[in-house]
């Protein structure tokens, strides 16, 4: 009888525990954020079986909206069951971002983004922003808007849209040109899953291009499709975890000047070492499809080198770094190695080296001071720099 009330003790506790039922939950610590918006990223529900697991994930959810710098936990048994009782540290979610780019050749960018992560305390995103070069000798200017309506679509889609205009002036071949671009993407952007990790997104963007002399105009709908597989978590300080996207993109044929379009793969991954310090790795290809001659070229995304040669029609690249904090949890020495290929022969290799120096504070949502410099070997390398001022107002 001894042996087999032990047995019953030492099986049936667990299972007990398990068996919890959410009594309610508790929710401390809003400013910005709404309690609706908090009670839609949780996995458990008042009512449900209580799960470790699910509360787990429910952190990770909130976390990845990247508008918590800390999410505490705290699980509360009672005689009905537990209470799941949730302490948070939003981040401010209103950030102006001042931007400065420095080229060797004295030319310099300069603008002011501003960005509100928490628009209407429900995870709504809006940007507004205007950047122009300088010292150029040409003018070179780029306004734009963007909208991002969170889990609006049974709380499992988003709508997005925006505008962005771009008027560029130079001299090829020793003819100077003017070029006006004006775009307009919308679409709809889906979480498959409870926890976020397979989204698929499909829109439309209306693209009309103005040129003044060497090109025709050209009026463009590109239908966009995309597949991301979101493995990672924000860790406040660090990410950690890999994510995979896929996008495809292709002109409308019956609606479009010119048939066109790419397909691109990408794969990254952050992974701990010790501490905050991570390393960090990405490959990532693309193709483009159809028509690929001047002006619908894709860019490989390997700094170091002028925009001129990273046009192509095709490349390969990937990269491996590290993240080492200066001072932890503010900032952070980011080494990194650069290698390409654009399908050219000896003369598509890419090669580039360069680091990343960044100050940030964990209670700003986008708080960022971000310095650049990478230099690429070879015909057509640049030495790039770039600055980045965040501050809260």
């Amino acid at each position: 009888m001894r042996t087999l009330l032990l047995f019953l003790l030492l099986f049936l506790t667990p299972l007990t525990s398990l068996a919890a039922t959410v009594e309610r939950i508790e929710i401390e610590g809003l400013k910005w954020t709404k309690k609706e918006f908090v009670e839609r990223e949780l996995l458990l529900k008042p009512g449900d079986q209580f799960s470790e697991e699910k509360l787990r994930e429910s952190v990770r959810n909130l976390l990845n909206t990247h508008l918590f710098y800390r999410v505490e936990p705290e699980v509360i048994k009672t005689k009905k069951g537990v209470i799941v009782k949730l302490r948070l540290k939003e981040r401010f979610p209103i950030v102006p971002l001042p931007k400065l780019r420095v080229k060797s050749s004295g030319a310099y960018r300069a603008g002011l983004e501003l960005r509100d992560y928490n628009l209407l305390g429900m995870g709504h995103k809006l940007y507004i922003g205007y950047v122009k070069w300088f010292n150029s000798g040409f003018e070179s200017y780029s306004a734009y808007s963007y909208l991002n309506l969170y889990r609006v679509i049974r709380e499992r889609g988003n709508v997005y849209g925006g505008v962005y205009y771009f008027k560029d002036e130079g001299e090829t071949d020793g003819k100077t040109y003017s070029f006006k671009f004006l775009e307009f993407p919308v679409g709809v952007h889906f979480f498959l899953d409870e926890r976020k990790v397979n989204q698929v997104s499909l829109g439309l963007t209306p693209s009309f291009l103005r040129y003044s002399n060497l090109l025709r105009d050209k009026n463009i709908y590109y239908l966009d499709f995309s597949y991301v597989r979101d493995l990672s978590t924000d860790m406040v300080y660090f990410v950690k975890g890999g994510v995979f996207s896929l996008k495809l993109r292709t002109s409308l044929p019956q609606l479009s000047d010119l048939s066109t379009g790419s397909l691109e793969l990408s794969y990254k991954n952050s992974v701990p070492i010790a501490g905050t310090e991570t390393k960090n790795y990405r490959l990532g290809m693309g193709t483009k499809l159809g028509y690929s001659g001047e002006g619908y070229r894709l860019r490989a995304p390997v700094p170091g080198y002028t925009g001129e040669k990273l046009e192509t029609k095709r490349y390969i690249y990937g990269s491996y770094g590290y993240r080492i904090p200066v001072i932890d949890r503010s900032v952070y020495f980011s080494p990194e190695l650069y290698a390409g290929n654009l399908f050219r022969g000896r003369k598509g290799l890419l090669l580039s080296g360069g680091f990343e120096l960044t100050a940030f504070w964990a209670k700003l949502v986008d708080g960022i001071i971000r310095f650049k410099l990478f230099r690429g070997l070879g015909r057509g390398s640049d030495t790039q720099t770039s600055l980045r001022l965040t501050f809260r107002w």
